[in-house]
């Protein structure tokens, strides 16, 4: 099912990722005919397809209907609210509207696929007010772990609708305009239909905490370690970066950035207008000039991530930096789920190293999340008063648990939102109306394919069971001129006399000769039959179902 056309007095609500996961978010609003699109994201890694690096929103139901899309309007520069733009463009065609921080990352990754002079990006200002065809759009200032999120109200005659982006409560979060709490607290007397909200923190209760509040632990951590220090985060946590970076200079080191995107990051935010507070940063060919109490080192890869900073430095493989015994390293970030087992195989490596781990804890407080905790959702419904809420940007139990507290906070009305689901904001009450296809498309290489495609399934078979390419050389009357020529991958060890190339060779052969004097003998049915029988063979020998090609060459001499 294609996207339908939104009559005159109704409004939809769409989302195609982001809605029953963690990242790649992707949703769109529907009105008189037309379609605005808010955020458009990545997630990373694959839990089914381990060759996936890099996956995103599939957007079949919309592709085909580029003069129904109005605009793609960005909420912040996270990679799962801003990093399939440049993939995903092309198909969409429309102009992009973002803040001055989140255009500045946006035009380096359509740089690196030749996009830059063809998406037309339009600056918005914080707390402005701008106009998307049959959109009226406010965009209000708000708190999260990046520089310049921002959540919006967008107006129609049906109603107006707050979209939260992704939030928190902060107070004090160290730069930036902040949360504009008099503003969210106006909204209770505008009638808002419905609140469209970050789940991703619904089982934590409390507040997630202020960016003041880590600088304690990480002032004590940094002046009291006699070697170096290293602290992995977020590369798009300039504000973490900034208050790591000053208690550094205070402690009598110079403070050094390890990864490209880090410092593709910090880059983009000089050009903005941030970090000028700050003396230049130490590259990481030079870290090894200081001595060990006199630098600090911040790194990419707090997620476990094999080709970032870290895992290569742990490793041994960094070309210029490296940790050793008596270092001590503090992940001032949280773990994102999935990524659990890169994360402990990775502190497991540093332990054996010698080097202290610090993460973050009740009395170590070295990071806090970006995202709203239960109280902060509460304080949210109490300023905003919707009538409804949908829950969006979560797996299904994150949502449907922010569905059941939001009703326990007496909201009168809460939607799950799932992807693919249509949703009618308006006129009346919102309900499901309706289906589009959804899924997953993938980067694989520098082509972007369905996640379900043949190719993906082919490799997932390899990987586990391997593959047998056979090819055989026959004159016209089918026989053999030559010994099968047989290359087997991955699908059993030689163990002493059991080698599988050989047996498999020999099954081959007695094969061939059983059928030499079958009517209908030809090329096509040599190759049908022995790669069957080939399967059934390996399936009864070793218990493996690998890919099985036979190519029968006939050499009419």
């Amino acid at each position: 099912m294609k996207i339908p056309n939104p009559k005159k007095d109704e409004l939809y609500f769409l989302p195609l990722g982001g809605s029953g996961e963690i990242g790649m978010n992707f949703n769109l609003y529907g009105y008189k005919g037309k379609w605005l699109i808010v955020d458009c994201g990545v997630t990373f890694g694959d839990n089914i397809h381990g060759s996936i690096d890099v996956a995103m929103p599939d957007i079949v139901s919309i592709e085909n209907e580029k003069e129904k899309l109005c605009g793609l309007l960005l909420t912040h520069a996270h990679e799962d609210h801003i990093g399939a733009v440049h993939h995903l463009w092309p198909y969409l065609k429309c102009p992009v509207y973002a803040t001055e921080f989140a255009a500045e990352i946006l035009k380096r990754k359509l740089s690196e696929v030749g996009l830059e002079d063809e998406v037309e990006i339009n600056i918005i200002d914080i707390n402005s007010k701008l106009t998307i065809e049959k959109f009226k759009i406010e965009v209000i200032s708000m708190t999260h772990s990046i520089l310049e999120p921002v959540s919006l109200i967008i107006e129609t005659e049906v109603g107006k609708i707050f979209h939260t982006g992704d939030w928190k409560i902060d107070y004090n979060p160290q730069m930036g305009k902040g949360l504009e709490k008099t503003k969210l607290i106006e909204l209770a007397n505008q009638n808002i239909l419905a609140m469209v909200c970050d789940s991703t923190n619904v089982f934590e209760t409390g507040y997630s905490g202020s960016e003041e509040d880590v600088i304690s632990s990480l002032t004590k951590i940094i002046n009291s370690s006699k070697n170096r220090v290293f602290v992995t985060t977020f590369a798009s946590n300039i504000v973490r970066l900034r208050t790591i970076s000053k208690i550094a200079i205070t402690a009598g080191r110079r403070v050094a950035l390890v990864g490209q995107s880090m410092w593709r990051m910090v880059d983009a935010a000089k050009q903005c207008g941030y970090l000028h507070d700050l003396p230049s940063f130490i590259s990481e060919k030079d870290v090894g000039l200081f001595p060990k109490n006199k630098i600090l080192i911040i790194c990419t890869g707090s997620q476990g991530e094999p080709r970032a900073a870290l895992s290569r430095i742990t490793n041994g493989i960094h070309k210029d930096v490296n940790i050793s015994e008596g270092d001590c390293i503090v992940f001032s970030s949280r773990v994102i789920p999935g990524n659990e087992i890169s994360i402990f195989n990775l502190q497991n490596k540093l332990s054996d190293l010698g080097v202290e781990i610090i993460e973050s804890s009740k009395d170590n407080l070295v990071h806090v999340s970006g995202h709203p905790s239960r109280n902060e959702l509460s304080d949210m419904y109490s300023w905003v008063k919707p009538n409804t809420l949908i829950a969006v940007h979560g797996e299904n139990r994150h949502i449907n648990e922010h569905v059941k507290y939001a009703k326990e906070q007496q909201i009168p009305n809460a939607l799950s939102a799932r992807n693919g689901t249509i949703i009618q904001l308006g006129p009346g009450d919102p309900r499901y109306i309706g289906e589009v296809e959804s899924g997953r498309l993938v980067l694989d290489g520098n082509d972007i394919i369905s996640r379900d495609s043949e190719v993906f399934k082919l490799r997932h078979k390899m990987m586990y069971n391997g593959a047998i390419y056979v090819v055989l050389v026959m004159d016209k009357s089918f026989n053999l001129l030559h010994s099968p020529s047989i290359m087997l991958e991955g699908v059993a060890e030689v163990i002493n006399e059991d080698d599988p190339i050989i047996k498999t060779k020999q099954f081959i052969i007695s094969e061939i000769d059983k059928y030499k004097k079958a009517r209908g003998f030809s090329k096509e049915y040599i190759e049908n039959t022995i790669t069957d029988f080939v399967k059934k063979f390996i399936r009864q020998e070793y218990s493996k179902r690998p890919i099985v090609k036979v190519e029968v060459i006939v050499n009419k001499k």
